[in-house]
């Protein structure tokens, strides 16, 4: 029984580079790689990584619909911060997929095991960073984008599913991890208003945390 979902999984880790980059692109509308080579070395290290990510993800949530909900994070994670690196850009598009893939999978788990209690406190966690993320956009719209909002809400979802300690213990990691980053840029810009991509480290961030769980 478990070779199946982890057969498929696998299966669909080849493809999700190819898939990625072309998702990344459309959404974006420029060239995420120059020169077939590079584009190609592109791809196959986006399936490559999603690989990884999955089989390490399996091994803390075993091969129920939390696996494919993390796999999918992944996925999508993968490509948003390949676009926000290239592109300083989270399109909604991927964002809007990658919270609604989570729900779908994170309401098959639900369903099987009869959490509604947890999946209620996902969804209100979602909305209520959204909030949050919306007011920090509107105080300071020149440091923050609606990608980042977006993506605030989308990651809501998936660390509110681990309920409180979840969701705190996620955004203190993802919001470290983005200080530190913010520092680095800082110190080798010298300039305290240089700007830089959020999203790879709020990604990086809310996904430990998911396995710290």
């Amino acid at each position: 029984m478990m070779l199946i979902p982890v057969t498929v999984v696998g299966a669909a880790s080849i493809v999700a580079g190819p898939l990625l980059l072309k998702a990344a692109e459309r959404t974006t509308g420029m060239a995420m790689a120059a020169g077939r080579s590079t584009r190609a070395a592109l791809a196959a290290g986006l399936s490559v990584a999603t690989a990884a990510l999955c089989w390490i993800g399996l091994f803390q949530f075993g091969t129920t619909p939390v696996w494919l909900a993390w796999c999918w994070a992944c996925a999508l994670g993968l490509g948003l911060a390949l676009t926000d690196v290239r592109c300083r850009r989270l399109p909604f598009p991927m964002v809007a997929a990658l919270a609604g893939g989570g729900a779908a999978f994170l309401l098959c788990d639900t369903i099987i095991h009869g959490t509604w209690l947890r999946f209620g406190f996902a969804c209100i966690s979602m909305v209520a960073l959204l909030g949050l993320a919306l007011l920090v956009q509107m105080s300071a719209p020149d440091h923050t984008g609606g990608g980042d909002t977006a993506l605030y809400a989308a990651l809501g979802l998936y660390l509110g599913w681990f309920g409180w300690d979840g969701l705190l213990r996620g955004l203190l990691i993802a919001s470290g991890f983005t200080a530190l980053v913010a520092i680095a840029v800082a110190v080798s810009s010298k300039s305290m208003n240089s700007r830089f991509p959020a999203g790879p480290p709020l990604l990086a961030g809310s996904l430990i945390s998911m396995l710290l769980t």
